[in-house]
């Protein structure tokens, strides 16, 4: 960016005019001059100008080696989050955030703050995430990077969705779609198509199946969509048909996602675009075609080492009834994985699928330890259903007390899942209407 054209959007950022930048020792024709391109200012001038728009001179004064040194730094924390060495990929970018804020960019601050908050995420460590996030959207204007806004926005929204702050997730969500709406540029339907995608699994994550499939079909009306933007979406379509007891439709749907399918070049986004339709089809009972889908994108990852990816597709893998053959493989492969993200979900998941293949086999003493162990993994706010199933076990091995400590555990208020409780309503009050020109 020149540095004119860095002084032009600060300076309305900021909301001067020309006149209050120039000050009693510049003039507005300077300024105007500066900001066009036509002369670049003299570094005194540059100090005054820097100074009254509080920035460093390093901001108008870019370091090519730093911006270079960043762009690396980057590039090396993404590699190290796909393979899932998340505190290395993080000092990577203290240090890079170091050298952004020397230079003052903050279009640079603000996506470096927001790949934190995204790494932050994956953790699991939601307020920290939050504060990188809500940080990096403060640091940026919608007008000046849109692209940026859109896509910080939307992160957060996902952020605050996932630490139960759906009123800020909902806000963040709109407030990417409205940045979208704004957009002219030939990549603007490819990007409100995925605001709106993403507001819609929101409302999806929240059990909203209808807002979820207006949100989609909103976005499938975008024109000159990539084949993939269009697989996805359709594949989320067909996702919220079948949650609202339309099969047919969920069917037509998922069949023209499929039929996309070799229209996508990137391995790495067909294979996640297989596993979404996988997860359909899995639904509607067509699982032969759903764990070839599976297996193929389970091939992909493990060649580029996402574990992310690998944790989600083993799970979906584990829900097809298969072999005692095929559980094995791969609930062992599960457990067998490194502790700590992406596995906590996915161990405990391939732990309850043995467990229940062992009461079928009326093996109480291997089930019994099977979600004893899967309980240890389990946080307090995720352990009611495996526990129930754990009172279970234990009154299958004689326990005398486990049917009255799941009447306990099902009883408790603690744990109530029933729909909310009601607040006590008002008794309605009909206002008189005023009488013009009334005599007392």
């Amino acid at each position: 960016m020149m540095v004119g054209t860095k002084i032009r959007d600060l300076r309305k950022k900021l909301g001067l005019t020309q006149e209050q930048l120039a000050g009693d020792e510049l003039t507005k024709s300077y300024v105007s001059q500066v900001e066009l391109g036509r002369i670049h200012p003299s570094h005194k001038a540059l100090e005054i100008i820097a100074s009254r728009l509080g920035k460093p001179l390093g901001y108008f004064l870019e370091n090519g080696d730093d911006m270079r040194t960043i762009e690396v730094l980057l590039k090396a924390a993404q590699a190290l989050w796909n393979s899932g060495r998340l505190e290395d990929g993080m000092l990577g970018l203290q240090e890079a955030l170091t050298l952004a804020e020397r230079t003052g960019r903050e279009d640079i601050l603000a996506r470096i703050k927001a790949t934190m908050g995204k790494l932050e995420m994956s953790q699991g460590n939601l307020e920290a995430a939050l504060a990188h996030l809500e940080e990096s959207l403060s640091l940026i204007h919608p007008d000046d990077h849109p692209v940026q806004a859109i896509e910080i926005a939307n992160t957060l929204g996902m952020a605050a969705a996932r630490h139960g702050s759906f009123h800020k997730a909902m806000n963040s969500f709109q407030q990417a779609l409205e940045y979208a709406e704004r957009l002219d540029t030939r990549d603007g339907p490819n990007i409100r198509a995925e605001a709106a995608q993403h507001y819609g699994d929101f409302c999806y994550s929240q059990r909203q199946w209808i807002s979820s499939l207006e949100l989609y079909r909103m976005a499938l009306e975008q024109k000159q969509l990539s084949p993939c933007r269009r697989a996805e979406l359709l594949s989320r379509i067909a996702a919220a048909e079948w949650r609202l007891g339309h099969n047919t439709e969920a069917s037509q749907a998922v069949d023209e996602a499929m039929s996309l399918l070799p229209q996508i070049r990137g391995a790495e986004e067909r294979a996640a675009l297989q596993a979404d339709i996988a997860q359909v089809l899995i639904d509607i009972g067509r699982v032969d075609r759903a764990r070839e889908l599976l297996q193929a994108s389970l091939s992909v990852f493990d060649r580029v080492h996402f574990q992310e990816g690998q944790a989600v597709i083993l799970e979906s893998l584990l829900r097809i009834p298969g072999s005692d053959k095929m559980l094995d493989q791969y609930a062992h492969r599960v457990l067998a994985a490194p502790d700590g993200w992406p596995w906590e979900d996915t161990k405990i998941f391939a732990l309850r699928a043995l467990a229940r293949r062992a009461v079928a086999h009326a093996d109480y003493e291997q089930a019994k330890e099977y979600l004893s162990q899967a309980l240890a993994m389990s946080p307090v706010s995720k352990q009611r259903d495996l526990e129930c199933e754990y009172y279970i076990v234990q009154s299958h091995l004689g326990d005398p007390n486990a049917l009255n400590q799941l009447w306990k555990h099902l009883t408790d208020p603690a744990y109530d899942s029933s729909e909310p409780r009601k607040f006590t309503p008002r008794l309605p009050v009909i206002s008189a209407p005023e009488v013009v020109g009334a005599v007392n």
